[in-house]
């Protein structure tokens, strides 16, 4: 897999520095012994969501929810697609929405909408990765992990064709390859 990298641009050692402080940010914002249910967007968050709830010290409860929006081999969105819907009931709860990248800002859209659509107390989003040049300004992630440039990244959960998830770090693919 290595050798289908162009470049790494974020380390292993630069996302566990960066996720403990987005623990300590985010518990700093949550009362205490409030519902807090934390919402992955499956599937590219996953890996992102596992190591940023082991750096909450507080009790949540765990939301998953499938949106697709790269079909296949493509590096272009095609919007994105409800697979699976939300599997608790958020009612009443404050949310943490958490997704691998901010990029068109249709799929961090769409799942705020369908929160807010549930009673919940309040909605915010946690991504890991928001590009900059693309992320809309009407499109707000209340804690970012990294700024980056508009470039098509794998690995730490990101993928190219389902491929590439299991990558320590985030990388640029070589063009040729997609």
């Amino acid at each position: 897999m290595e050798r289908d990298i162009a470049r790494v641009i974020i380390t292993q050692e630069q996302l566990a520095h960066r996720i403990s402080e987005l623990g300590a940010e985010i518990a700093a914002v949550y009362p205490p012994n409030e519902d807090l249910t934390m919402v992955t967007i499956l599937s590219g968050s996953i890996v992102f969501f596992s190591d940023l709830i082991r750096q909450l010290p507080m009790k949540m409860h765990i939301g998953l929810i499938t949106v697709s929006s790269y079909g296949g081999a493509t590096t272009e969105s095609r919007g994105p697609q409800l697979l699976d819907d939300l599997n608790v009931d958020v009612t009443g709860h404050h949310v943490l929405i958490v997704d691998d990248i901010l990029d068109t800002g249709r799929t961090l859209r769409m799942v705020r909408n369908r929160m807010a659509d549930r009673g919940v107390r309040s909605v915010r989003a946690a991504v890991l990765l928001r590009k900059t040049a693309k992320a809309p300004a009407d499109v707000h992630a209340e804690f970012v992990g990294f700024d980056i440039e508009d470039e098509f990244v794998v690995g730490y959960g990101l993928d190219y064709n389902n491929l590439y998830r299991n990558l320590p770090h985030v990388a640029v693919l070589k063009p040729e390859l997609y």
